[in-house]
């Protein structure tokens, strides 16, 4: 087994074609042929059904990609950080919501990478759940949350208050009639969508759904309409009169969480970073 035979098997499983995932990694249809069939071999399993219309990953097939993306993911980095190892003191793999980049963490690295040089970074935007099963894996050191896991050998830390207000492309408007026409509603998580249920029990559906709070200010920006927004990414909307608030909407009041392993190698410098966002309300 190597590496080559694992980037080639993932592209065929994501793609199911063998010729097309020649195309993608630039070599034969021979040589991925060739690569999954010495796969399987090591393997002592089929990992693909092939018939003329389609390939499809078998059971087996199924099981084996999920540890082939986090072998990947740990060579990836194995080899990064020796390869940066005469250059850099140590290396960070840090991951948060995509919304929490917007927030807050966007400045919070640009504070590290311009103050500590030293010190590689790979940042990633993702899901909930992916950073979770990461840090479990070991594949990142720090993951940003909404919600703080109940996990045994994470440390979690509160480290950020984020305001979410409801402002509208309107002025002076209600909050039923925010709710009735444009609203964009943000997923800003489970705990900020059990306290909207709450609040607006009878809404109405919103037409448009968005999952980062960028998207939703740029569709109001464009199209009008009205949205909960951290109140950090308006400011500047609202002292411009190019968004107003909704008077009479509630603020929604969430934590930011700051997740790394109890043992990892990195505990000690992390807590040092995380001394940084010391302004609790965002």
């Amino acid at each position: 087994m190597d590496i080559d035979q694992l980037k080639t098997f993932l592209e065929v499983g994501r793609i199911r074609n063998f010729r097309k995932a020649s195309i993608n990694l630039c070599v034969s249809p021979s040589a991925v042929s060739a690569r999954i069939r010495q796969l399987e071999e090591t393997l002592g399993l089929a990992l693909f059904q092939r018939s003329r219309q389609k390939v499809t990953l078998t059971p087996a097939g199924e099981r084996f990609s999920r540890h082939a993306r986090y072998i990947l993911k740990t060579w990836e980095r194995a080899h990064e950080e020796i390869a940066l190892s005469d250059q850099l003191d140590r290396r960070l793999v840090i991951a948060g919501v995509s919304s929490l980049w917007e927030i807050f963490l966007q400045d919070w690295l640009n504070g590290i990478h311009c103050s500590a040089p030293l010190i590689g970074l790979r940042a990633e935007a993702s899901t909930s759940k992916r950073i979770l099963q990461k840090l479990e894996q070991g594949t990142i050191d720090l993951g940003f949350l909404y919600e703080p896991p109940q996990l045994r050998e994470l440390v979690v830390q509160e480290v950020s208050d984020v305001s979410l207000i409801m402002v509208s492309t309107h002025n002076e408007l209600e909050v039923d009639e925010a709710l009735a026409e444009g609203y964009v509603r943000v997923d800003w998580g489970t705990q900020f969508s059990s306290l909207h249920e709450r609040y607006f029990p009878q809404r109405p559906i919103a037409a448009v759904r968005a999952n980062v709070g960028s998207i939703a200010l740029g569709l109001l920006e464009s199209c009008g309409g009205s949205a909960y927004l951290p109140s950090t990414l308006v400011a500047e909307h609202l002292e411009g009169n190019m968004l107003f608030r909704v008077a009479d909407a509630p603020e929604i009041s969430l934590k930011a969480y700051a997740v790394f392993p109890v043992h990892g190698e990195h505990h000690k410098v992390i807590e040092q970073l995380l001394t940084r966002l010391d302004n609790k309300s965002h």
